[in-house]
């Protein structure tokens, strides 16, 4: 557990589920992989959605844990490039999200303490426009999105580059996060703090966890 402020210099957030959450996004972003598969199978797209249901139960299977939707689409040879373009001509985020001027405020005062960072395994066009339309892009030293090195989260080697490029020891970092397998285990395995968001107005703990409020 954080008892200091001095000890954390860089806050990586998660994006989706974590500074907002929106199920027509979700809904969006799910017909799009099913429509991958349909077409990639010449089926229907709901044969498609049995199909990326079944892979994805297997995949938990085999990792023990939750696979994100583009570990899934991969698993199926649907490549990580192929899947985030046809996100970017399908998803239409300005349709659903709009200014939120409390996730605003609260970011800017933890600039004050801290860098902040994003970690997404969305594209950088759509984490940007998530962000704008949310009214917080000015927030963040850097975003790191699948672009990246091409590898959805969890993966360790990623992580690491992350690390390495932000700089600084694991007691300096706090990763925060919606889904515990997804965003903070392997964290936590390098000893960095962690907060797990259940609902964005969970958000509010990290003042206190950090002790910039009572």
């Amino acid at each position: 557990m954080l008892t200091s402020l001095d000890q954390v210099r860089s806050i990586v957030f998660d994006l989706d589920g974590t500074l907002y959450t929106s199920p027509a996004i979700v809904e969006e972003i799910q017909a799009a992989a099913e429509m991958m598969v349909a077409d990639s199978r010449g089926v229907s797209r709901s044969k498609g959605r049995e199909l990326l249901r079944l892979a994805r139960r297997r995949l938990a299977e085999e990792l023990e844990q939750e696979p994100t939707l583009t570990r899934t689409c991969l698993e199926m040879g649907i490549e990580v490039r192929e899947f985030h373009r046809a996100l970017r001509q399908q998803i239409h985020p300005e349709r659903h999200l709009s200014p939120d001027p409390v996730l605003c405020a609260l970011l800017d005062s933890l600039r004050e303490h801290c860098d902040l960072y994003i970690y997404t395994n969305n594209s950088l066009a759509l984490a940007g426009k998530i962000l704008a339309l949310l009214g917080v892009e000015e927030q963040f030293a850097r975003l790191y999105t699948i672009e990246f090195a091409w590898t959805p989260k969890p993966d360790p080697d990623t992580l690491q580059r992350i690390l390495e490029d932000i700089g600084g020891p694991a007691e300096s970092f706090l990763f925060i996060g919606d889904r515990r397998q997804v965003d903070l285990s392997l964290p936590e395995s390098l000893g960095i703090p962690t907060l797990l968001i259940g609902e964005t107005s969970d958000l509010l703990q990290i003042h206190k966890l950090l002790g910039i409020i009572p």
